[in-house]
């Protein structure tokens, strides 16, 4: 852009701005704002609140960074001066999801369910201080009726690495939230009415030198799970949580030591944030898990008679079946410091090993997941 039509932008932004009494902006905010879009790396684009609310947006988070969303996006609104909370757009009352503080000043998360093109809602939050307001706006998963889908709309936000925050919309048949931070802390999601077909929004927003969020999981009336999402592999890369690796030169979390009746059946697990590391006593060859997935049975081994799997957290029951035969059935605990969950069977023949399947369970019985034990990762 060249640097009269730059200039001439500013002049208009500036005479725009007269609808924004409360807010004010320094000189240069215009090119601030630029440089810290382009330097943000988010995936989703967000709009700003008016023409003359991309002067100040820097402001949300001062010397941090813009905030920005990932996942599926929507483009600017219609005019690009429309605001999606207004009330001809609104399928329900504005919400306020949580109160935070950024970069010193208090500052409101509120979102509601908007159609500005008449295709269907759109999630729009937005955050709003005393000195400025911003925010984007998320379309609907297109698999939204799918019944395994439960979280109809979600996007995760970060400004310069100081924050990480998740933003969901979930549907009707969704009872409950729970967001597993990664240290292995739960938190239960505040459910808000979004106003259209039962949905219901939430957020968490929280500094990112602290735990973040790692995994969500919906569960119906009955506590039974609806869906699971693994945040770091939804949204496309190992920075959403900080790099912690058991099999390599990072520090591991949740050590897990499984007492067995000495020698060479004392295993011990230490778990990563996308890997795990097997060791044992004599005779046990380490074994590194180094690609967890995002399933509930997320990865697994074997030792002789022994098996050692790691699960996700919505998995509370675990079954090791041959055929019809059900030869083993046992609840798992989580492990301390980490959202993922050990489980050890011995006692597996080789010829029981070859056909035998794990089974994963939620609180009500229902199978999440299933793998066959001779998939398993080798020592």
């Amino acid at each position: 852009m060249s640097s009269a039509r730059l200039d001439r932008l500013e002049r208009d932004l500036r005479a725009a701005r007269t609808s924004y009494d409360r807010v004010t902006a320094s000189a240069d905010a215009w090119q601030q704002n630029q440089h810290r879009l382009a330097a943000t790396r988010g995936r989703r684009n967000r709009w700003w609140l008016g023409t003359a609310a991309a002067l100040v947006a820097v402001a949300l988070v001062g010397g941090a960074a813009t905030l920005s969303g990932r996942g599926p996006a929507s483009g600017p609104p219609a005019g690009g001066g429309d605001d999606p909370f207004s009330t001809q757009y609104l399928l329900g009352e504005p919400v306020e999801l949580e109160r935070v503080t950024i970069d010193g000043e208090p500052t409101v998360h509120e979102a509601a369910l908007s159609d500005m093109t008449g295709q269907g809602p759109n999630l729009c939050d937005r955050f709003v201080s005393a000195s400025s307001e911003a925010g984007g706006c998320t379309t609907r998963e297109s698999t939204a009726d799918d019944p395994k889908v439960a979280f109809d709309w979600l996007s995760g936000t970060e400004g310069g690495g100081d924050i990480r925050g998740v933003l969901a919309g979930v549907d009707s048949r969704a009872a409950a939230v729970r967001i597993w931070m990664s240290n292995g802390n739960a938190t239960a999601a505040r459910l808000h009415p979004g106003g259209w077909d039962g949905t219901r929004l939430f957020a968490l927003t929280v500094p990112a030198s602290g735990p973040r969020p790692q995994r969500l999981v919906a569960t119906g009336r009955d506590g039974n799970v609806l869906q699971a999402v693994d945040l770091p592999a939804r949204f496309g890369d190992a920075g959403w949580l900080p790099a912690r690796s058991a099999c390599g030169d990072a520090d591991a979390t949740g050590v897990w030591p499984i007492p067995g009746s000495g020698g060479p059946q004392d295993v011990t697990v230490e778990l990563g944030t996308s890997d795990a590391l097997v060791t044992g006593d004599a005779g046990i060859t380490p074994v590194c898990l180094d690609r967890l997935s995002s399933s509930a049975i997320a990865g697994w081994t074997g030792f002789g008679d022994l098996v050692v799997a790691v699960l996700a957290p919505e998995s509370d029951l675990v079954r090791v079946v041959a055929g019809d035969r059900t030869l083993e059935e046992r609840v798992v605990a989580p492990a301390q410091g980490s959202p993922w969950r050990v489980f050890v069977i011995r006692g597996l023949s080789p010829d029981v090993r070859a056909k035998a399947e794990l089974v994963a369970l939620d609180v009500q019985g229902n199978e999440l997941d299933r793998e066959f034990l001779s998939q398993a990762a080798s020592p």
